[in-house]
């Protein structure tokens, strides 16, 4: 038990500050953490990646709280974007989450692996972003079609968004920094629908560790959450004073790692 929880609060140190940091949001690191911990702890394939991705949700829910205060107060939240992107976003998340626990276990730890080497390649090889307009685009449908299409892919792996979010503002010539900040926001739209959905949806499900509501487990939210929303706090205040690209890169190849590991774990081993 002392391994777990000191395996879980480091999680929360390292997630949080690349949440703050980079906008890519902790749960790109939570959820292969909490998949590994309770896989080998004896749970069954069927619940361990939904309680994993719900849990996730949860602990970006209550960091990103910490994360949109330090942005705001450095001005880097464009709210313009938040207004015309709050719908689709909270409508993907619905949909994402009603859909994923749906999904059967190995469906859905598949899914994450295949999103989570996209997005570590196009961190690895990514250039000086393309832009393709001077703003996010005036129809409320597409709008709604591109926040959407976020919301419902993050919350199908458990990720605050960042890693579709931030990349999409910088094509619409947002910078850096502000969209990094954007994001944080954005993740909390996308958790916050997601968590309860989650609850609500595995609510009457069996074989879920001890203290979860629903999907949402309780221990791993406190766990990792303790740690996470300071080094947030301190990722978004480091995030305007640092240069990303190498770290990118080595969080990329860290994140190609973890699916290599992934596989192996769940279907070689």
């Amino acid at each position: 038990m002392t391994i777990i929880i000191i395996i879980f609060l480091s999680t929360g140190l390292i997630s949080g500050l690349l949440a703050g940091l980079l906008g890519v949001g902790g749960g790109i690191i939570i959820v292969p953490v909490s998949y590994f911990v309770l896989i080998n702890l004896g749970y069954s394939i069927e619940v361990v990646m939904h309680v994993s991705v719900a849990s996730s949700l949860a602990i970006i829910l209550l960091t990103s709280i910490s994360s949109i205060r330090s942005h705001l107060k450095l001005g880097n939240v464009d709210k313009k974007v938040i207004k015309k992107w709050y719908l689709g976003i909270v409508t993907g998340s619905i949909t994402g989450s009603f859909l994923a626990s749906k999904i059967d276990g190995e469906i859905l730890i598949i899914i994450f692996i295949t999103l989570a080497f996209i997005i570590s390649l196009n961190m690895f090889f990514q250039q000086k972003n393309k832009t393709i307009k001077n703003d996010i685009p005036k129809s409320f449908f597409i709008n709604f079609y591109i926040s959407g299409a976020i919301g419902f892919l993050s919350v199908l792996i458990g990720i605050g968004g960042g890693s579709f979010s931030v990349p999409t503002l910088n094509i619409f010539s947002k910078k850096m920094h502000q969209a990094v900040g954007t994001s944080a926001v954005i993740g909390f739209f996308i958790a916050l629908p997601g968590v309860i959905s989650y609850s609500f949806l595995g609510m009457n499900v069996e074989g879920l560790p001890p203290y979860s509501i629903g999907y949402v487990n309780i221990l791993i939210m406190i766990l990792v959450a303790s740690t996470s929303i300071f080094t947030a706090n301190v990722g978004a205040k480091l995030s305007s004073q640092i240069h990303k690209k190498t770290l990118k890169k080595i969080f990329a190849i860290f994140l190609l790692f973890t699916c290599i590991s992934l596989v192996i774990e769940h279907f070689i081993i």
